[in-house]
């Protein structure tokens, strides 16, 4: 009897190490494509001073009426501090909301280039997917 428990708890660990072995591995997967890595990409771009890159987090209809105001924003540094994601609680989705990120909060340290002034930020920015990818609707800070 004691072994048949011994076996049984010997199973038991095996499955749970393979579901959290899978379980991480679909979240690397995930995390290059998340809301999280598109909004720290923008601000990176931005630091960077690379408007193309910067361009490419926000969605592709409203790129052409941000390339002034993105281009504006170049060469600041941008340390952001956290990133909130809200999606829609479970009740919603029972209600037909989608599932998947509406809105994006990035709380964001500034420092300007030109004048050296500091100031933090946490622009809330809706989330949108095109053709499997998501994007930021509008540049944050706009």
């Amino acid at each position: 009897m004691a072994r048949a428990g011994l076996v049984l708890a010997v199973v038991l660990l095996i499955l749970c190490g393979a579901i959290v072995v899978v379980a991480a591995g679909q979240d690397l997967r995930a995390r290059d494509s998340s809301v999280e890595a598109v909004a720290r990409g923008y601000f990176a771009a931005l630091q960077r001073g690379d408007l193309d890159a910067a361009l490419l987090a926000i969605q592709p209809p409203a790129r052409a009426s941000s390339v002034a105001f993105v281009a504006n924003l170049l060469g600041n540094e941008y340390r952001v501090q956290g990133v909130a994601v809200h999606e829609p609680a479970l009740l919603d989705r029972l209600r037909g909301v989608p599932a998947g990120p509406q809105d994006v909060t990035v709380f964001i340290d500034v420092t300007e280039a030109a004048s050296g002034a500091r100031w933090q930020a946490g622009p809330k920015v809706p989330v949108v997917e095109e053709g499997g990818r998501l994007y930021l609707a509008r540049p944050p800070l706009s």
